[in-house]
């Protein structure tokens, strides 16, 4: 059964490989074919191989994404997503398969003047393999760019809740922007796949979240407010300022609960002079126990990223709710063409933490990569491909 997929998915990579390049400059075809395999120890005696295939096609108007992985035992998941856009109307599917149905994603987004309009018909198996249990839901989105940097976005959900990710799952959306290389370095540690909204049994009205954010003249802030059944869920609200000379960026982020109660109290300082930009961000949070206070220092983070000669050095260093060290990262980022190379090394209180190694090799559309990922206890992961690109 593997031998008679892997076949087909080569047989399939070839033929796209050979036809594409004919159509390519006729009708503005581009395409991008993947493979990777990779080799995860499993404790205490055994290991687990993987192999995704990825394939992405696209013209005017269309486009088109697949990801299929196998291991030992066989087939494992399927992923297609279709995307069509006519100009004001973009219309995408998603499905999954994780080995049975798992996923369907129908999405149409409408934009005119200004105003967008989204829906999303989602179904999906909210059991087990063993015992299917299938869920419906719909979003509907309504979003508006008005002047003066003004936008207007709402999301309600019937049978889904965490409707944030629809967004991104950015419920601060500036504080993620001002905290980009905290997020740079925890995709170079370990790259997250897309998270989902979640399902709920019974079509009826779930969650609601209306979010306002302003981007003008320097000014920067956002509120965004959750509503459940039961009413007012929670809030979170942004204040920050630009400065363009030098380049600064402060930002307060306090987030509430549904009886208006502090949660949360983020402070974000985020400057850059000359190729060096660094960052802090100051978090406190509810208290785990009872205390006097309704927030209480939780976290710090500084970081730091620099320029020199095409070599990027960024370093993180965490400090937890007790002052103490918690973590270091420290990523290496070199480009010499055609040749890149990652390196990201992690320490905690008890010392090396973790390595990972990254190296790619791009010449005439083909590029080459292997990555490795290694602990104390030897290796965690290593995995090797390619892509080509038309």
């Amino acid at each position: 059964m593997l031998r008679t997929a892997v076949g087909r998915a080569a047989l399939l990579a070839i033929l796209c490989w050979v036809a594409v390049p004919v159509a390519a400059g006729d009708v503005g075809f581009s395409a991008d074919i993947g493979l990777e395999v990779s080799y995860a120890p499993l404790p205490p005696a055994s290991y687990a191989i993987e192999s995704d295939l990825r394939l992405s096609l696209s013209v005017p108007g269309f486009g088109l994404e697949s990801m299929t992985t196998f291991d030992l035992s066989g087939f494992v998941e399927e992923r297609v997503a279709i995307l069509v856009d006519v100009g004001a109307v973009q219309i995408g599917e998603e499905i999954r398969f994780a080995p049975i149905f798992a996923w369907n994603d129908l999405s149409v987004d409408i934009h005119i003047a200004g105003v967008g309009i989204g829906f999303n018909w989602i179904l999906g198996n909210i059991g087990s393999v063993q015992t299917p249990e299938f869920a419906m839901a719909m979003i509907v989105e309504l979003s508006s760019q008005v002047a003066c940097g003004f936008t207007l976005t709402s999301l309600t959900g019937f049978g889904a809740v965490d409707l944030v990710r629809v967004l991104g799952g950015d419920e601060a959306p500036f504080s993620v922007e001002l905290l980009s290389l905290f997020e740079h370095l925890a995709y170079l540690v370990g790259p997250t796949a897309a998270i989902d909204v979640t399902l709920t049994p019974g079509f009826t009205f779930a969650e609601q979240l209306v979010r306002l954010t302003v981007d003008f003249d320097g000014l920067i802030a956002s509120q965004t407010t959750w509503f459940d059944a039961g009413g007012l869920d929670a809030m979170q609200f942004e204040l920050g300022y630009r400065f363009a000379d030098p380049a600064l960026r402060l930002l307060v982020g306090a987030s509430l609960d549904g009886a208006f109660s502090m949660t949360g109290l983020t402070f974000v300082v985020d400057v850059q002079i000359d190729v060096v930009r660094a960052t802090s961000w100051t978090v406190f949070a509810q208290p785990a126990f009872p205390f006097p206070l309704p927030i209480v220092f939780e976290r710090q983070g500084f970081a730091v990223s620099f320029e020199i000669c095409g070599v990027t050095v960024t370093s993180e260093t965490d400090f937890d709710d007790s002052f103490l060290f918690a973590a270091e990262i420290l990523a290496i980022e070199a480009v010499i063409p055609p040749v890149t190379f990652t390196s990201v090394t992690t320490f905690d209180g008890g010392g090396f933490a973790g390595e990972s190694l990254r190296a790619e090799v791009s010449f005439s559309g083909v590029t080459l990569f292997s990555r490795a990922q290694f602990s104390w206890s030897g290796i965690d992961l290593a995995a090797f491909g390619f892509r080509v690109s038309f």
